[in-house]
């Protein structure tokens, strides 16, 4: 067994010996947290989708801004990863583009995208058409507060600016890929990591929502009833008058790693449409994954990590490139995962907004950027962080104390005295 690091260094095998599988969804998520150098096309410039060889991210003078965002232990094995991709014989034919990247503070806005063109990847072409294939990757949660800020308000509101940047990046992809009429366009897959599974299935449900909303204007012009089904078959990817405007078709699969659910109003029949090419998989200690917990059936990866550090894809165990599957979530992570959701149900959501508004101002005031600064200057975000907590009214901190003694350490545990201080300075 080993991690996907191990997969990429050691299984040579084409696509069309092995087709793309969740393994190779959650390798090319995982890039999707480089902070892509300047070399890489910029989204939405081109007419086309715009790429470059995966060999022309390997400049040395680039890698302290690209691998910047995490963890020294989690930055090298992403470099790790980047290097075993451009060498390895089934994905160095790849391409990389259409890199975009929006931190708004105002927004509360965290988002990143890239565009992989898996094309010239050996065996693609005669697996999947010789349109070829897009793999669309959307960047999970950082370490930043803000990431989280945006993440705590999926609690209370859908769409956040995040979901709707997905949903016009992947409109943009399919419309800028699709060919001239008559010719086969390329198969999309999208997929992403944490916040980034999420906003993978949230684009793919816009696109069915949207080709729905067109089959039936047209059925309403032309008095047919029976509306066509939302599904991608073999010949899905070629382009004529019928398609053209039709984006579901176009999405072969869907992945979503340890990402967490959708409140029950967007389980639509956009919602169902896409469901079967929907992969969900989740650690056994998965807890963010079974947040809002929308009914996507999921697999149950092994991990040779411990509790929440489970979230981190490097730490997911691969054998005979694919994963290595549990027979069920353990028991602590349903737990959590039902006392999470019982509190997101049993709450207002007004309320909902207020706890988490006033968690992201406490966790602010330090003024520090990441959860990961906080650690590094632990004596002096202390005081900060309880003078905030008590300056909130008493109705709010009675909220803010429930919530942290209910909940699991999942945005701070790298900081795991935090809560308790908080809920004490409460009293």
């Amino acid at each position: 067994m080993g991690n996907i690091v191990d997969y990429v260094r050691t299984d040579f095998r084409s696509f069309a010996e092995h087709p793309f599988t969740a393994v190779d969804s959650l390798v090319l998520s995982e890039l999707s947290y480089i902070r892509f150098p300047l070399v890489v096309p910029v989204f939405g410039v081109a007419k086309s989708v715009d790429t470059v060889p995966v060999g022309a991210l390997l400049r040395a003078e680039d890698f302290p801004s690209m691998f910047s965002s995490d963890s020294q232990q989690v930055n090298s094995a992403r470099l790790d990863l980047l290097v075993a991709v451009a060498e390895s014989p089934r994905f160095r034919g790849m391409r990389v583009g259409e890199y975009a990247q929006r931190d708004d503070q105002a927004r509360e806005q965290q988002f990143a995208a890239v565009t992989f063109d898996m094309g010239d990847c050996t065996g693609i072409r005669s697996t999947y058409g010789s349109g070829g294939l897009l793999y669309v990757a959307f960047r999970g949660t950082d370490g930043t507060l803000l990431g989280w800020k945006e993440d705590f308000n999926m609690a209370f509101r859908c769409p956040v600016p995040s979901q709707d940047a997905a949903a016009d990046y992947v409109t943009s992809i399919l419309d800028r890929s699709a060919g001239v009429p008559g010719g086969e366009a390329p198969g999309i897959m999208i997929g992403g990591h944490s916040k980034g599974g999420n906003m993978a299935v949230y684009a793919a449900v816009h696109a069915a929502d949207r080709d729905l909303r067109l089959m039936q204007r047209r059925a309403d012009e032309s008095g047919d009833t029976q509306l066509p089904a939302v599904t991608a078959t073999a010949n899905d990817s070629s382009r004529d008058e019928h398609t053209a405007s039709r984006y579901a078709v176009r999405i072969r699969h869907v992945f979503s790693h340890d990402g967490p659910g959708f409140p029950r109003r967007l389980q639509t029949a956009a919602f169902d449409a896409m469901a079967s090419r929907v992969s969900k998989t989740v650690p056994e200690s998965s807890v963010v994954g079974m947040l809002m917990d929308d009914h996507l059936p999921y697999h149950v990866v092994k991990a040779d990590a411990v509790g929440i550090m489970q979230h981190l894809g490097v730490s997911w165990q691969i054998q005979d490139g694919e994963f290595v599957t549990a027979p069920g979530l353990s028991a602590t992570a349903r737990f959590v995962g039902s006392t999470v959701n019982a509190w997101m149900l049993g709450i207002d959501p007004a309320d909902r907004k207020r706890v988490l508004d006033q968690l992201y101002v406490i966790f602010s005031a330090p003024g520090y950027r990441s959860f990961g600064e906080l650690a590094d200057n632990w004596t002096t975000a202390v005081p900060s962080i309880v003078a905030a907590t008590r300056q909130t009214d008493r109705d709010t901190r009675r909220l803010v104390a429930g919530v942290l003694a209910a909940l699991p350490a999942t945005a701070w545990h790298n900081l795991p005295q935090v809560p308790q201080l908080v809920i004490d300075s409460l009293r």
